[in-house]
């Protein structure tokens, strides 16, 4: 089943400049921690330097003599932020591990105290002048490490709801011409954006203003209200460029609450940026993973049985998991397939989101197992996928709504030069550069969420188009102003485009692949209301 790409709309995809590059050449864009502040107190964080524990004492003479130094907040001191629900489990929250709530420490790089100065100079000295003194215990840091639990995911994660199976997987696999059994692993990876984590909170009365890089400002605002207690309309999240994200900006993490209670207590605006090495601990990053993968085939290499068991590290808390069994059990043809899918909680902080975060891990451990099925068939891995290629996921008989895979295959195959390669490992070289052709499936889903826009045409012919939004360093700015000037019939330099501010119309979670699809439409079914009155 292949599926033609549909005709590009005037004015989509043309090269036009990108709407905000003469901002970001000459600096104008403006990014958190670029926000201008009255009277700004600076914070720098401490963080654990055990994995797990407790905090006996604090030593803070040495760190308050710093001059400039104003208050340095512990869990012995600061005021209370309410628990947090889980993203993945319908909250805001990137964790449910609540940083300066008590003496307990429950990963290594959990922030224990905040110091906050006159500048950032002097915040930054004194929080390597505090001193902490802990009692540590062994921590259990992965898989198969002394102490860690494991799971299933189904039951314990609100978003993962089936390990997929059809038919009899046992018997198919005894019985098949050929077997392959592989175990895989995929490290831990983190997100590392250009622009650090950064926080700033300023009050105004009753009324809290939050300065940082976010890929959901609604669910920032509506997260930290739930944490601080107070009407969600009584907080605004500005987020106008974000220098990066991959994920690791997506969901509410600790230091919000933290940095809003502290500009609370201190009657003034707080600013926070974190270190490099901060961000490894105090945001998320993809878990390592692991998988077993047992395929039978028959010898023609019809997939006559598939079991796909894996496993993901989380924090002791939280039920984190991406399950991309859901993925990899529906993409060849096979009627006996099986999975499994655990938890193994351990002392780490909480993974989230990053790049495909389902896909990435599971799809390499599928296709590798594809690969090495190809070899023990000794068959070209491409017409091994060809002939396992279906119109029909294998686990409720559902149509896929567009799958050209064979048409990408081929079409990569003939540009590649795939007809000359040489299977055997090592066969083909250039000059001294050994030389290795490969290939592998992937797929992903097609998702929208609710959205909504406010847009103005002006008697000039200027618009101005209104969406909470997020430009994470993708072209959001582009593509939505390019979608207004299409549908508004007016160039598209007389378009300007308002995002990252969860005062204008909301907007889904820049993640997904959804935003541009989401935005684009809500703007466009404006767009058209304002021609049909004009009309």
């Amino acid at each position: 089943m292949s599926t033609a790409a549909p005709e590009p709309k005037a004015n989509m995809g043309e090269p036009v400049p990108r709407y905000d590059a003469v901002a970001k050449v000459t600096g104008e864009a403006a990014y958190a921690a670029d926000m201008p502040l009255a009277h700004p107190a600076y914070a720098c964080l401490v963080t654990s330097a055990i994995a797990k524990g407790r905090i006996d004492a604090f030593d803070l003479a040495e760190a308050r003599r710093v001059r400039g130094v104003i208050e340095i907040f512990t869990h012995e001191n600061i005021g209370k932020v309410k628990d947090a629900k889980l993203f993945s489990n319908g909250g805001y929250a990137s964790t449910t591990i609540q940083p300066l709530k008590s003496a307990e420490i429950g990963h290594e790089g959990q922030i224990v105290a905040v110091v906050t100065a006159e500048t950032f100079e002097a915040a930054r000295e004194a929080a390597h002048l505090v001193k902490v003194r802990t009692t540590a215990e062994p921590p259990s840091a992965t898989f198969d490490s002394a102490g860690t639990t494991s799971a299933p995911a189904k039951g314990q994660a609100s978003q993962f709801k089936e390990d997929p199976s059809v038919g009899d997987f046992a018997t198919a696999f005894a019985q098949a011409d050929v077997k392959v059994a592989a175990d895989y692993e995929t490290p831990t990876q983190h997100h590392n954006p250009m622009e650090l984590f950064a926080t700033s909170c300023a009050w105004r009365g009753d009324q809290l203003t939050i300065y940082e890089p976010s890929q959901s400002v609604y669910g920032l605002k509506n997260g930290v209200a739930e944490q601080l207690d107070i009407p969600a309309d009584k907080v605004r999240v500005i987020s106008r460029y974000i220098g990066g994200a991959f994920g690791s900006k997506g969901s509410v993490t600790p230091r919000t609450a933290i940095i809003a209670v502290i500009a609370r207590q201190l009657n003034r605006p707080v600013k926070l940026v974190a270190s490099r090495d901060q961000g490894f601990t105090i945001a998320t990053y993809r878990a390592e993973t692991r998988h077993t993968i047992q395929i039978g085939a028959s010898r023609d290499g019809r997939l006559v049985a598939l079991r796909h068991d894996g496993e993901e590290v989380s924090s002791r808390p939280d039920p984190y998991v991406v399950g991309g069994t859901k993925t990899t059990t529906r993409l060849y043809a096979c009627p006996n397939v099986a999975s499994r899918v655990s938890i193994v909680h351990a002392d780490r902080n909480t993974p989230g989101f990053m790049r495909s975060p389902p896909e990435v891990p599971y799809m390499f451990a599928l296709e590798s197992a594809i690969d090495e099925l190809a070899v023990a068939l000794d068959m070209d891995p491409i017409e091994l996928r060809r002939i396992n290629d279906t119109t029909h996921e294998p686990i409720g008989g559902k149509p896929y709504t567009s799958r050209s895979l064979m048409a990408c295959f081929d079409e990569g195959a003939q540009a590649f030069g795939w007809s000359e390669r040489k299977p055997a490992p090592r066969s083909m070289s250039d000059g001294d550069w050994l030389i290795g052709y490969g290939c592998a499936t992937t797929c992903y889903p097609t998702q929208m969420a609710p959205a909504a826009a406010r847009v103005r045409l002006q008697r000039d012919g200027h618009a101005r188009v209104e969406i909470a939004g997020h430009e994470i360093g993708t072209g959001a700015y582009t593509v939505i102003a390019q979608a207004a000037a299409q549908r508004l019939e007016i160039p598209f330099a007389s378009v300007t485009v308002a995002m990252g501010d969860s005062d204008l119309p909301p907007a889904p979670i820049a993640g997904g692949s959804n935003s541009t699809a989401s935005t684009c439409s809500a703007v466009e079914m404006v767009c058209d209301q304002i021609r049909q009155r004009l009309a």
